[in-house]
């Protein structure tokens, strides 16, 4: 009896040990996650070979305070759309939330404020005085980006509109004179004048092209519906505690 006794705690302790490392396994395995982003100074972008941003830095925090491993990866939109599109747990940033794309992710934020404008070249702004105007120039876009559906939609004709890949490719060709216009947030144009070599009386802010849409993280709709929660629940947290603002004042105040 006292054999039998033996043998059934050593079974059980081999037991308890062998649920417990699968359910260390497990749960490490569900506490990481992969980001995907494009280059759109200064919400994400590559500095010093590191990936920065205000987004990223926002993403970071958020995942350190609700103990996951993010991966983070900056790829092309099309490239970091079709893949969240297609991965549970994943997530795509700095996304506007418009509606073509509402029931297509499952949303954390808003994290930040997102005014689209229109910026012209300071040769041809003269001659632009509406958006009906914008069909008489060259406009560039980047792939998959909501400024090119509201361009579309306030009535821009497609032949007007050259598409990029990335944001480099974009700002390498207004930088060039081969484009005249495109569409940016205001920190996301000062930022892409510094970076290019951009002079600040080169370009002239026009009109709003959208006021409408927040900037957001996306995740993939069948993503677990705890770890989103929580993730919303630290963006919010964040925001009353005014991280968000600091992290924001980091990127954008004058040097």
């Amino acid at each position: 009896m006292q054999i039998s006794s033996y043998f059934y705690r050593l079974l059980r302790t081999v037991f308890l040990a062998v649920m417990a490392t699968l359910a260390l396994h497990i749960s490490s395995s569900a506490q990481e996650i992969k980001a995907y982003t494009e280059e759109w100074p200064p919400y994400n972008f590559i500095r010093d070979n590191q990936l920065v941003g205000v987004s990223t830095d926002i993403l970071k925090s958020v995942c350190a305070d609700v103990k996951i491993k993010c991966n983070m990866q900056l790829v092309p939109w099309t490239r970091a759309y079709k893949t969240v599109l297609e991965t549970p747990d994943t997530i795509i940033y700095t996304i506007s939330r418009i509606p073509v794309r509402e029931k297509q992710f499952l949303w954390v934020g808003p994290i930040l404020p997102r005014s689209m404008w229109i910026f012209a070249r300071a040769e041809v702004a003269g001659k632009i005085h509406s958006i009906k105007d914008l069909a008489n120039f060259k406009i560039g876009a980047i792939r998959e980006e909501a400024s090119l559906s509201e361009l579309l939609e306030a009535g821009v004709p497609s032949s007007s509109i050259q598409i990029f890949n990335t944001n480099t490719d974009e700002m390498q060709m207004l930088k060039a004179g081969k484009i005249d216009i495109v569409a940016n947030t205001e920190i996301g144009m000062q930022q892409n004048q510094k970076t290019f070599g951009i002079p600040a009386n080169a370009m002239k802010r026009m009109m709003k092209l959208n006021d409408g849409a927040a900037l957001y993280f996306g995740m993939n709709l069948n993503s677990n519906k705890d770890l989103v929660a929580k993730l919303q629940a630290s963006v919010d947290k964040m925001k009353r505690e005014g991280k968000i603002e600091a992290i924001v004042q980091r990127y954008t105040k004058a040097k």
